[in-house]
């Protein structure tokens, strides 16, 4: 395998330190933990300094090896026999609480797979089955998963024969609401907080439900296939809902509409611009169209057929986003101009829309393809498209389907998650989990929680983001694989100042504050702040919860009197050690004398 360095970084390379109190710095996003009073003039302040995130603050990768095996099978339903067969996406989440990532999946009997089927959730760590119903939901829809209504608790959503969208309760299965009149046997939901008020709607096409399944709104412009998802399109910062070649505002009024073929959609920055554009594949075109609803290109599918659901990625390291697509005959990546990076031929005279996901499985920092056509299951690298893997024994008369990327059983090993069906070629059916033998493969997410995925858009434990992180400005990808981290080989990097105002000063006591900037390239999780006396004697602390990179946060104000400031405080991060950091030597600030004389 290559390694070509590190991804694109979690948020823009340059960044602005943030204070308060006495310090004017200024930055997007700030941790307060002690709730910070704005006490000093700006005046007093002193000049911001610009803080950029290391490109190198880099571990040497671990490389692991690469030898699939398969882990488990679920290939029988012992709750309701013959519904086995499995011809669409499922998703992976800790539905049940038991802090096991489970599988969650539809699935048809006696090749029905139009026809009304099973909700099925099985653990990750064994394929043991935990519940399946027959809830009136079509056998070939999708799965998504979220805590709608943030209580704690998973629902688990699909698409109805009666209903637009059904939603169960994660626990045992059990209907919590039916919703719609729109239906989609191929239909998949996605689940967004759409106005960023900590309850989470439900997206199926051009309707939108709320958390509790009353109606929000109901369009008549495009459906996306019933492909549909929510992103902050406008920069507002709201989400907008992207259906094919619709978007959708977040109360229903048509943002823009490009005219172009209303096709499966996805997003990412294709430009560099740090803005979306929208890709289209279906009718056996690719069509990339900006944000402003104007049409950029749309290029031929390459071999022919329909074309599957796009997967955006950085397929080849070069920094920039690609489109992976498949046809009846090739699986093509395709670059942000429209021109192919290269194909390779597969079989999918089926259907010709399967699709694929994206993970670099060694650590090396070089992407694989994933993608199962009717009876294979390829690995293809990510650079050039040489085959990887060949695995047989898969099986699919092909939908709207792609295997998925997942630590399924939590041992923080990522695992694929493939569906299968014997429905028109001889196979497995069901679910089949494929691990390294040796358990080396990079770490990635407990959760892959719906069929328009990425990493941002969905929180570990499947609780809904407010304000998710906008995709295209970190990961810049779509049904990829990865952790909110970063690759395994990024790390975090520490900087503290201390500061104080001397207008806070009033019966011999001063704020302090504390100003932690990661220049980074990871996330710093839980990092512990101490406020130090002349003799290292610990005065007060406060933790933060998480800093990105390029970002910074502040702790304070700490209030200490004359007699414990003495000759001078320090304030100091992670004095046990338990952040891994590229360096460990500015993590104790100056001295900082006593403000007040």
């Amino acid at each position: 395998m290559r390694y070509h360095g590190p991804m694109r970084p979690p948020l823009p390379l340059l960044a602005l330190l943030l204070g308060v109190g006495c310090n004017d710095y200024e930055l997007a996003q700030t941790v307060q933990p002690q709730g910070v009073d704005d006490a000093c003039d700006d005046d007093d302040a002193p000049d911001a300094d610009d803080v950029e995130a290391d490109a190198e603050c880099l571990r040497e990768p671990t490389i692991g090896s690469f030898v699939p095996v398969v882990e488990w099978q679920w290939n029988s339903n012992p709750i309701l026999p013959d519904y086995d067969d499995i011809m669409t996406t499922p998703a992976v989440g800790d539905v049940n609480a038991d802090g096991i990532p489970d599988v969650v999946f539809a699935s048809f009997a006696g090749g029905a797979y139009t026809s009304p089927g099973a909700i099925t959730a099985v653990s990750g760590n064994s394929g043991a089955t935990l519940w399946s119903v027959a809830p009136g939901t079509y056998s070939s829809a999708g799965i998504a998963l979220g805590d709608l209504d943030g209580d704690g608790t998973v629902e688990v959503c699909t698409a109805g024969t009666q209903y637009a969208v059904v939603c169960l309760d994660g626990a045992a299965g059990n209907l919590k609401w039916a919703a719609g009149a729109e239906v989609s046997y191929i239909g998949s939901p996605a689940i967004a907080d759409l106005d960023g008020d900590g309850l989470a709607e439900v997206i199926l096409g051009r309707q939108v439900f709320n958390y509790d399944g009353s109606v929000r709104w109901s369009a008549t412009g495009g459906v996306g296939y019933s492909l549909s998802f929510a992103a902050d399109m406008d920069q507002d910062p709201a989400l907008e809902v992207v259906a094919g070649n619709t978007v959708y505002d977040t109360d229903g009024t048509v943002l823009w509409s490009s005219g172009g073929f209303d096709g499966i959609p996805a997003v990412g920055d294709f430009d560099g611009d740090g803005m979306p554009e929208v890709v289209t594949t279906g009718n056996g075109t690719i069509t990339l169209t900006g944000n402003d609803g104007v049409i950029r290109w749309s290029v031929p599918m390459p071999g022919g057929g329909g074309g599957g659901p796009p997967t955006v990625a950085d397929f080849d390291g070069d920094g920039a986003a690609e489109i992976g697509v498949a046809g009846a005959y090739v699986y093509a990546v395709i670059e942000g101009d429209g021109s192919t990076l290269w194909s390779m031929p597969v079989q999918d005279w089926s259907s010709s829309v399967t699709g694929s996901s994206v993970f670099d499985f060694e650590g090396d920092g070089a992407a694989e393809v994933v993608y199962a056509d009717e009876i294979t299951l390829w690995i293809f690298d990510g650079a050039t498209g040489t085959v990887e893997l060949a695995m047989d024994g898969h099986a699919s008369g092909t939908l709207y389907e792609y295997p998925l990327i997942a630590d399924v059983d939590a041992d923080g090993s990522t695992e694929i998650i493939l569906a299968s069906n014997n429905y028109a070629f001889e196979g497995w059916n069901g679910i089949t989990v494929i691990g390294d033998a040796n358990s080396s493969w990079a770490p990635s997410r407990p959760v892959w929680n719906q069929f328009a995925y990425s990493i941002t858009n969905i929180d570990d434990d499947l609780s809904v983001p407010a304000v998710p992180q906008k995709n295209w400005l970190t990961w810049n990808n779509f049904r990829a694989g990865g952790t909110l981290a970063g690759p395994p080989n990024w790390l975090p990097d520490l900087v503290v100042e201390a500061s104080s105002c001397d207008d806070t000063c009033g019966g011999m006591r001063a704020n302090l504050y504390a100003t932690v900037a990661n220049e980074g390239l990871s996330p710093a999780e839980r990092v512990r702040i101490e406020v130090l006396g002349p003799g290292g004697d610990v005065l007060d602390s406060a933790t933060i919860d998480s800093i990105a990179s390029g970002e910074s946060a502040v702790a304070g104000p700490f209030e200490l009197g004359r007699p414990e400031w003495k000759s001078g405080v320090r304030v100091r991060v992670d004095s046990a050690d338990l952040i891994e950091e590229c360096d460990e030597e500015h993590n104790t600030s100056a001295a900082l004398p006593w403000p007040c004389e």
